[in-house]
């Protein structure tokens, strides 16, 4: 199933899609992730555990049923993956505000656990959009919007996949 929306009403469509991801695979990211160290990002922005400087974690074999279901449906958008990484969240981690130069449309897959600090969004006048962490979903937005996840007030362990795409040519 699919819902596109347009949080900010002007052009900024933003998509969601129910994914079939399985525990074998959310346990795979979770220990890609458990011993790589805090802030490996190429900012500073963030203090969480992240694959971006490692891997394109969705490359990882056991994970090529969920990485068919993102090229499929980037595919009806006339996109293609480009970089990937997973991200581990805990108790006072968090990401500050950013966007993603040079991506056309990028992707966040929730994976666990079933409620976790939302993601939010802003637009140009800085309003904002709270996206739900909803378990086993993709959200595909606009590269350029800026967000970012607030400081995390428990060890909630939040887990996602994130991805940048181009333009298939």
């Amino acid at each position: 199933m699919v819902r596109s929306f347009d949080p900010f009403i002007y052009q900024n469509i933003f998509h969601e899609y129910e994914l079939d991801i399985t525990q074998g695979e959310i346990d795979l990211v979770y220990m890609l992730l458990k011993d790589l160290s805090v802030n490996n990002l190429q900012h500073s922005d963030s203090n969480v555990k992240t694959s971006y400087k490692d891997i394109d974690i969705l490359d990882t074999p056991g994970l090529s049923n969920l990485k068919k279901q993102i090229t499929d449906i980037l595919k009806t958008h006339n996109l293609r993956l480009n970089n990937n990484w997973g991200q581990l969240y805990n108790k006072d981690n968090e990401h500050k505000v950013h966007n993603h130069p040079f991506s056309t449309c990028s992707g966040i897959i929730y994976l666990d656990p079933n409620e976790a600090s939302p993601t939010i969004f802003y637009d140009r006048d800085f309003k904002t959009y709270v996206h739900a962490f909803k378990k086993n979903q993709l959200l595909l937005f606009p590269s350029y919007i800026p967000h970012e996840v607030s400081r995390l007030n428990s060890n909630e362990k939040r887990l996602v996949i994130s991805f940048n795409t181009d333009e298939r040519i």
